[in-house]
């Protein structure tokens, strides 16, 4: 039976695999900062967008940043943006700012409780808001055929109990396997524990790793495909560049 597979947006990539990552499958994308991580997971948010309805969690950036990326190298911009950072900044790291201005400029503590008190309406209006449920409750939602980007999963694992990050993933993966769709996630390595990297690693059904190694004068870059779900045989490394049209692989 032939494997419905749909692109990555990095040709040598996607005849890597099986031409192309088939749908159903989650996808962990890892590296070192400088890597492109964040790059790879734009232009797999642009591939597809007339064809499947996209929607990008941002936890670190702007969407007009988000946008303008993908306007830099030409890429389609018709994605939704679910910005969780904007979300945190307004409704938790907003209050903790105003709060510290009001330390800094020698406001009682009697001051303080008084503003608690006139902004304690505001949240009970928001609610107390997990973002964590925030994404798998925009996701329930998506209807085939879809293509998810969250980025990244470091956002969640540095505010959210890991036993629960893992759980959310499972349960994105599960919609994104039943439904047909297909979900990229991000990591930057090395600032986990191992045991974690290893819990996320065990769920998802393919990990790409972007590795960056300096030689000499210039970074020398490989894209390792460390596991295809069942296909142990499709594992492999490919030299891959960036410039000005985004990132191309080649076999090495």
């Amino acid at each position: 039976m032939t494997v419905e597979t749909v692109s990555f947006g990095i040709p040598a990539l996607d005849k890597a695999i099986m031409n192309g990552i088939p749908k159903g499958y989650t996808i962990l994308c890892l590296g070192s900062p400088g890597a492109g991580v964040e790059l790879f997971a734009k232009r797999f948010a642009t591939v597809n967008t007339s064809k499947e309805s996209v929607t990008y969690f941002s936890t670190s950036e702007r969407d007009e940043d988000v946008i303008n990326t993908m306007k830099d190298f030409k890429w389609d911009t018709n994605i939704k943006i679910v910005n969780i950072g904007t979300m945190y900044y307004e409704k938790v790291l907003a209050k903790h700012l105003e709060v510290s201005k009001y330390r800094q400029e020698g406001l009682t503590l009697k001051d303080i409780r008084q503003f608690k008190m006139t902004t304690q309406s505001k949240e009970e209006e928001y609610g107390t808001q997990n973002f964590l449920t925030t994404v798998t409750y925009e996701i329930s939602k998506l209807k085939p055929p879809f293509r998810i980007v969250l980025d990244s999963l470091n956002f969640f694992l540095e505010y959210y109990n890991h036993k629960d990050v893992l759980s959310a993933i499972r349960t994105i993966k599960a919609h994104t396997q039943h439904n047909g769709g297909v979900a990229l996630l991000t990591l930057v390595k090395g600032v986990l524990d191992s045991h974690i990297e290893s819990g996320i690693e065990e769920i998802v059904d393919c990990i790409i790793e972007l590795e960056r190694q300096r030689d000499d004068f210039e970074f020398k870059r490989n894209l390792l495909i460390r596991k295809v779900r069942n296909h142990p045989e499709k594992t492999g490394i490919l030299a891959y560049t960036i410039d000005d049209k985004g990132i191309s692989a080649k076999s090495v």
